[in-house]
């Protein structure tokens, strides 16, 4: 019987997305069957894959505490998951940065307010001196609840806290300013490998770049310093994954990191069909085929 692979998905987008739907296709090529399956749907058959991928399970961070149940049901059962559980649960939180941080690796600088985090954000920008600032919960995803603080003034972040519009603990980061004029890369990582690069950038008016916010990508190939800064987060991880998204952006003080994905990133295959291949090759070495 040919080998089968899982693609997780999720209730809210069930389907493959056109970008791992390429991947489908290389793997179909080489004898590996795919199948998606929504992480939160009412098949749970994962265990009877030879491989669980976690892809586009984009609302997991709605109720993230039956996504880490999940994610634990799935270990006990001794599914083969990729990205191992253990790395993935520690990618939740966003708190992950300053343990990166620790490790050496440059990040945007980040803060964690939790507690009475309405009456300590302004006082966190003063102290900091950042007129402008980006908050988000801690646990989020594709820019979803994330606020931009302009000229110092926090009132409607402060009040969607209070209000519990948006979640605490929050991560808070200076804006950087070069994400508008020069745009945030993206490294995209297989098996250790970085298959390519891509800048995104922000709509007019906007500080988000993510597509469904207006902002654009395109296939672009980085600087050396960018690779350099960009391997050096993934070799801090504390598991090497099959694959991982390294997101920053070049400033004064060199490329400073802003995310590192190993749980449900776009991998932008449609602006590089090539790593594809390079991507099913990976599943394919490691079910020994």
């Amino acid at each position: 019987m040919p080998p089968r692979v899982c693609f997780v998905t999720c209730t809210t987008w069930p389907e493959i997305s056109a970008s791992d739907a390429l991947v489908r296709d290389a793997l179909a090529r080489r004898g590996v069957a795919v199948a998606a399956r929504p992480w939160n749907g009412a098949v749970q058959d994962f265990n009877r894959f030879d491989a669980v991928i976690l892809r586009s399970n984009w609302d997991y961070h709605h109720t993230i505490d039956a996504f880490a149940g999940w994610l634990d049901t799935l270990e006990a059962a001794g599914a083969r998951v990729w990205n191992p559980p253990a790395l993935v649960r520690w990618n939740l939180s966003k708190r992950y940065l300053l343990e990166l941080e620790a490790a050496g690796v440059p990040i945007v600088p980040s803060v964690v307010l939790e507690g009475e985090v309405p009456a300590r954000l302004a006082a966190l920008l003063a102290e900091r001196r950042w007129p402008s600032a980006v908050v988000k919960p801690l646990v989020s995803a594709s820019a979803h609840d994330t606020a931009l603080v302009r000229d110092g003034d926090a009132s409607l972040v402060v009040e969607a806290l209070a209000t519990g519009a948006m979640r605490q603990p929050v991560l808070v980061q200076p804006f950087v300013e070069e994400i508008r004029t020069h745009g945030e890369w993206s490294v995209v990582f297989v098996d250790g490998t970085a298959t390519h690069t891509v800048l995104k950038r922000p709509g007019p008016g906007e500080f988000r770049v993510q597509q469904h916010l207006g902002g654009s990508a395109e296939a672009r190939p980085a600087g050396p310093a960018v690779l350099a800064a960009a391997r050096g987060a993934l070799v801090a991880l504390p598991v090497q994954p099959l694959y991982a998204r390294v997101d920053g952006v070049e400033t004064r003080e060199g490329f400073q990191v802003m995310e590192v994905e190993v749980n449900e990133p776009a991998l932008f295959f449609t602006l590089a069909p090539a790593a594809a291949k390079t991507f099913a090759t990976a599943v394919c070495r490691r079910l020994g085929g």
